[in-house]
């Protein structure tokens, strides 16, 4: 019994093969090729092209007859769908010319035009598997390197040579500057030799022409846009951060927070200051700058490349030649809001660490042994890292840096030194003295008295003892073997590398024998606002003779739960604290007696990092700083010491103005920190030591009283040097006070110097700046 399929005509295979992706890109090839025909037989009159024209039409009546048998239901749906490709098959010129044999034959072919309707199948075509097929493949090959693309682009544009070179053989054409393949590849490459076919036939002219058009669009418009379009994706890349970083000694700062600006700026300082070359910086943040003042730009002297992306693995760092950087400073991301940073900072930068080290390991044949400076802000939380790293060995040098201690504790050192700001900022900056390290020359042993006026530019502080630690402020009979690294207190290293081996050194009891009193600081210390300094400042002021209150705009249950989160130490047993809002001086009477402070520290203000700007809390700082600085002046007889922490550079000027104090410009300390040991890794043990009061720590004393039998302005800074054996060193000395020259907002301020010339004279009423061990009894 026959099948319901073949009593309707229906043959599965038929429909299951014109449904083929190969069937279709046939067909469409077909087709293409049949208009080319058409079209090439209107100028050409040639045996061959009558031949292809009806093969083509056979080809095309014999797969329309059988798209017949496609149709499973209504036959009737076939003719609408096909006459057109009917009309567009049948060879009517041949037909007309047999019926009505006196038309033109070249009429007649225009009856082969209709094939163009043919072309309308494309539009279907194109959604077709086999045409997204193709066109994927045609995608994919574009997507593949440039080279790859270029190279295409020439093989096409070849095969168009070698079709229109046989055209031009078929038509007999000959031209007198070389062959049909010579005229075609030149033609192809550029339109000016269509100048040359003037005397040529229509068909021939017509294929220049036609040859002549795809060479402008292939060769030379889409060759050009592919290598213009690979370029500008190149610069888009690299204006974007998604670049690679193929340099060498250059510094990686990985992460972004407000101090990157001021790391730049110390750099483009030290490179002035010392006569460096260009530094490269490389930038790498997570997202991209979201305003204005996160732009980072290069300097003169620094040139900044920034990238973005995640770079807390160890392809990511290579793809930034973090392996051959000089210092790579890990900074972290900042989070949503402050408490989510300060919880995820240590995990990011310990995470980051480890693939660093990854990368080092897998790069031990290089020569370089970056430092790495980590922001740690709990340095607790590095122990099981060092301690899972410590069988590997050191394959870089690791500077462990908390900034939340080191603002901290020069806040608390600016509490018990009045001159401690000016002293540290000329310490940390290229722009003034700074500690660098210098070798004594080879040969005889020093003893340490008999340098001390042997650096005719400098101030010899310390030197690296035999365990390659300091030895800071030793005593006058150490004995240094030649080579011994000198620490000196110095404007550069070219100034540093200055060394008189002549130099007379001081015997005990000759020249004036500088000395500064032990006096541990007391009085009574307000500190106003929280913020993570807060525990540092109070585990400073706690191990001396001070009374620490706070206040803030909170309760005593909410500051106890604050400090337990914050500090890794309880609350010490003799710190007060008050409630107090500051909204007006009757609020501050009834809940401080400002009388009785000697030392107010303004902090800022920690609640509002997540809900304002750094501009913003400094005005509300600054706002604070008038209105005790109004009530001192009316209510307090005694000299009150002030100690205000800002967010920005701008308000410092605003801040001295308003009364004579000292000034800590947190993202500005720490950058200058973080770029000085990464410079210098050394010197972070140093820091550590003297900016906590106690051990060796720096202090000032009146001359009067710290240099026995001063006369004014006859005492030089050499005689005080070569004096200085009791465990004080003299770095130098703050000027008197400048008389006042009238009613200016702008306030003037007592001027610090260190490293003076030798040969300059101490001025009377001038404090010495000592660096002390206070364990050394005075000789």
């Amino acid at each position: 019994m026959p099948s319901l399929s073949k009593k309707m005509g229906y043959s599965r295979r038929l429909d299951a093969f014109f449904k083929h992706t190969a069937v279709d890109a046939v067909l469409l090839l077909l087709i293409s090729a049949s208009v080319v025909t058409a079209v090439l037989s209107l100028f050409i009159d040639s045996d061959s092209l009558e031949t292809c024209n009806l093969f083509f039409s056979a080809i095309f009546a014999v797969e329309l007859s059988a798209r017949f048998f496609t149709y499973s239901t209504d036959k009737r749906e076939y003719l609408p769908d096909w006459w057109m490709d009917w009309v567009a098959t049948i060879p009517w010129d041949e037909f007309l010319f047999f019926l009505f044999p006196g038309g033109g034959a070249s009429m007649l072919r225009l009856l082969r035009l209709p094939r163009i309707f043919r072309l309308l199948r494309f539009h279907s075509m194109k959604s077709s598997e086999a045409a997204r097929s193709l066109s994927y493949r045609f995608k994919r090959l574009l997507e593949v390197s440039m080279l790859r693309q270029v190279m295409t682009m020439i093989l096409v544009s070849l095969g168009f040579v070698w079709v229109f070179t046989a055209i031009l053989n078929a038509l007999g054409a000959g031209f007198e500057h070389g062959d049909n393949l010579w005229f075609s590849l030149i033609t192809m490459i550029s339109s000016d030799s269509i100048f040359e076919v003037s005397g040529q036939e229509t068909a021939v002219k017509v294929a220049i022409l036609v040859l002549s058009f795809i060479g402008i669009v292939l060769f030379n418009g889409v060759l050009i846009a592919i290598i213009i379009g690979k370029l500008m994706e190149r610069l888009d890349d690299l204006k974007s951060g998604r670049g690679e970083v193929r340099e060498k000694g250059h510094i990686v700062l990985l992460g972004f927070n407000e101090c990157v600006p001021h790391i730049i700026d110390e750099l483009e300082s030290y490179c002035i200051n010392e006569r460096k070359r260009l530094i490269r910086v490389v930038v790498a943040r997570e997202r991209p700058p979201e305003s204005s003042d996160q732009m980072i730009e290069s300097r003169p002297h620094v040139e900044v490349i920034t990238r973005i992306g995640s770079f807390h693995n160890a392809e990511a760092l290579e793809r930034i030649s973090a392996h051959k950087a000089r210092a790579v400073i890990v900074l972290g991301e900042r989070a949503a809001n402050s408490r989510l940073s300060e919880r995820l900072n240590d995990p990011v930068v310990t995470r980051t660490l480890v693939a660093l080290e990854t990368l080092l390991d897998s790069k031990q044949g290089g020569r370089h042994e970056p430092v790495i400076v980590l922001n740690y802000l709990d340095l607790s939380r590095s122990y099981h890292v060092t301690e899972f790293l410590r069988p590997f060995g050191n394959r870089s040098v690791k500077v462990f840096f908390n900034p939340v201690f080191f603002t901290g504790k020069l806040i608390a050192a600016m509490c018990v030194n009045p001159f401690a700001e000016d002293i540290y900022n000329e310490l940390l900056t290229p722009e003034g003295n700074e500690f660098h390290i210098v070798a004594l020359p080879d040969g005889t042993p020093w003893k340490w008295r008999d340098l001390m006026n042997a650096f005719p530019r400098s101030v010899p502080v310390g030197y690296r003892g035999r365990d390659n630690e300091f030895v800071m402020v030793p005593p006058p009979d150490d004995e240094l073997p030649g080579g011994t690294d000198v620490i000196v207190l110095s404007e550069d290293s070219y100034d540093a590398s200055f060394f008189e081996s002549r130099t007379k050194p001081y015997a005990d009891g000759e020249g004036p024998s500088p000395w500064c009193p032990d006096v541990p600081p007391s009085g009574d210390l307000l500190i106003v606002g929280v913020n993570p300094r807060l525990p540092f400042i109070i585990d400073e002021m706690s191990s001396v003779d001070v009374s620490v209150t706070i206040a803030d705009n909170q309760t005593d249950e909410e500051f106890r739960a604050w400090y337990d989160e914050y500090s890794n130490s309880p609350l010490p047993g003799g710190v007060a604290f008050t409630e107090c809002r500051f909204r007006n001086e009757e609020e501050i009477n009834s809940a401080l007696d400002l009388p009785s402070f000697d030392m107010i520290v303004l902090l800022a203000d920690g609640y509002l990092l997540d809900s304002a700007t750094p501009d913003q809390i400094d005005a509300e700082t600054t706002s604070k700083l008038l209105m005790l600085s109004h009530m001192i002046e009316e209510a307090v007889e005694k000299d009150v010491r002030l100690i205000v922490e800002t967010l920005t550079v701008d308000s410092e000027a605003v801040v001295r103005n308003i009364r004579s104090c000292s000034n800590v410009i947190a993202p500005l300390t720490t950058a200058r920190l973080l770029t000085t040991f990464a410079l210098q890794p050394e010197f972070e043990e140093l820091f550590r030591t003297i900016i906590q009061y106690g051990d060796v720590d720096i202090a000032c004393s009146p001359v009067e009283d710290s240099v026995p039998g001063f006369e004014s302005d006859r005492t030089t800074f050499a005689e005080l040097l070569g004096g200085s054996h009791n465990g004080c060193i003299p770095l130098g000395w703050v000027e008197p006070e400048p008389p006042e020259t009238g009613a200016h907002i702008e306030r003037s301020a007592r001027k610090v110097v260190l490293n003076p010339s030798k040969k300059s004279r101490v001025p009377c009423g001038a404090d010495i700046v000592f660096l002390r061990r206070q364990e050394c009894d005075r000789a």
